[in-house]
């Protein structure tokens, strides 16, 4: 996700009690600030603005020349403001009250499996053995354990022999709830729908979805810290306020790991890659169940994230190279991107992550290109473009289903076109 940069100042959080033996933080007063940096002595000083400032980047830094928005406690809004008038840094308040924000996208009516509202783990995973119960089409498997023993839970669609498979990935990022959301659409509309359309693209293809790779972290986001990132395995290393958790589990697949990325050395950061690929059990879980299909049945390959509207390919380890088939995938990804305008006008900017985005490594659309020879992988990054960001209200979810749902159908046709699929 390349914008927008959260800064977050811990020491003015406020707690409130969400669950038994738990304590939530909460965002009461913290603004959203929009920063356009235009100088590389803008982008120097950002970087060092925790020295006078107590805060917390939550997102990488980009290039000069992007809008960053900005999250601050309400102690260090006139400091912050201060600051950036001396830097000649151009800023607007966009969010008053991040606490009233993250409650338009709290859980609603929680009791059954829906997407007017954003759901827990357990709502999600009841809907998910509902189905499986309900339909011969669908296989259903646990695939791993994550490190606290939450079951990571894949569904595969087939209903007939011989077809090629596209991969669907979940929430790998514990605070983008609109990625589990979008991916059960997705899966609801391939079981349920009466679209003809959708009838075909479940006939014609198998369809596999994890729709939670990370349920650890998704589960704090709800009970503890909503805008947590990786998963919760303690990492081993310690700074003044005590353990640190967690590896960021898209910094963390064998393929060109640790080459690039901002703070993914970093322990305590939310970017960490971890110390070696591979260290993490969700990932060699799903990696695993990946490499359990014969070589060649999975054809794509989409990873759902937030936020930015983008639909980035490989590579994300470079800005110079891109994959011998670039020009290729270029032309399925606007596939995607018109289809998706087409419903509610929101555009989709597509090309290489490391060339739009910005240049980080171990990601799983690259390894899923790079090691296991998908010829079409993606990462979609969702809405919108940073004025909600992570905390999308869940007006919107059932909107973004249905221009996904667009988006998806166009790319698939098209990638058939493409010779993806042969």
């Amino acid at each position: 996700m390349k914008l927008p940069i959260l800064l977050i100042a811990l020491v003015a959080m406020v707690a409130a009690k969400s669950a038994p033996g738990r304590m939530a933080a909460r965002y009461d007063h913290f603004r959203i600030y929009q920063l356009t940096i235009e100088t590389n002595l803008q982008m120097e000083e950002l970087k060092k603005i925790h020295e006078h400032i107590s805060v917390h980047f939550l997102n990488e830094l980009g290039a000069v020349g992007n809008k960053y928005n900005v999250i601050v406690g309400p102690l260090f809004h006139r400091a912050l403001e201060k600051t950036l008038k001396f830097l000649e840094i151009v800023y607007e308040v966009i969010v008053d009250d991040l606490q009233k924000l993250i409650d338009e996208s709290s859980v609603g009516d929680d009791s059954q499996m829906e997407w007017e509202t954003y759901h827990t783990l357990d709502t999600i995973y009841d809907w998910i053995d509902q189905e499986c119960a309900a339909h011969d089409f669908l296989e259903c498997k646990v695939i791993g354990q994550s490190y606290e023993g939450r079951d990571i839970k894949s569904i595969r669609l087939s209903k007939r022999s011989g077809n090629k498979a596209i991969f669907l990935e979940g929430n790998i990022h514990a605070m983008e709830w609109i990625s589990s959301a979008t991916v059960t659409f997705l899966l609801n509309q391939l079981i349920n729908s009466e679209d003809p359309e959708m009838q075909r693209l479940s006939e014609e293809y198998d369809w596999i979805v994890v729709p939670m790779v990370n349920p650890d972290g998704f589960v704090y986001t709800h009970e503890v810290e909503r805008l947590w990132r990786k998963n919760r395995r303690p990492n081993g290393y310690r700074n003044e306020s005590g353990d640190c958790y967690g590896i960021d589990m898209n910094r963390n697949f064998d393929y060109h790991w640790g080459g690039a990325g901002w703070n993914i050395d970093e322990p305590c950061d939310h970017w960490f890659g971890g110390e070696k690929p591979n260290t993490e059990v969700e990932i060699i879980s799903l990696q695993n169940f990946v490499s359990s299909f014969e070589d060649g049945y999975i054809r794509s390959y989409m990873a759902y994230h937030a936020y930015g509207q983008y639909v980035l390919l490989p590579y994300g380890h470079s800005n110079t190279e891109f994959p011998p088939n670039y020009e290729q995938m270029k032309r399925i990804a606007a596939a995607f991107s018109d289809a998706a305008a087409d419903v509610y006008g929101s555009t989709f900017t597509y090309g290489a992550s490391g060339l739009l985005n910005y240049v980080v490594s171990g990601a799983a659309k690259d390894w899923a290109y790079g090691v296991k020879k998908i010829p079409f992988t993606c990462t979609v990054e969702l809405r919108d473009k940073g004025t909600f960001g992570f905390f999308l209200p869940s007006n919107q979810i059932t909107e973004v289903g249905l221009e996904v749902t667009a988006g998806l159908k166009a790319l698939v046709n098209k990638a058939a076109e493409e010779g993806i699929f042969d």
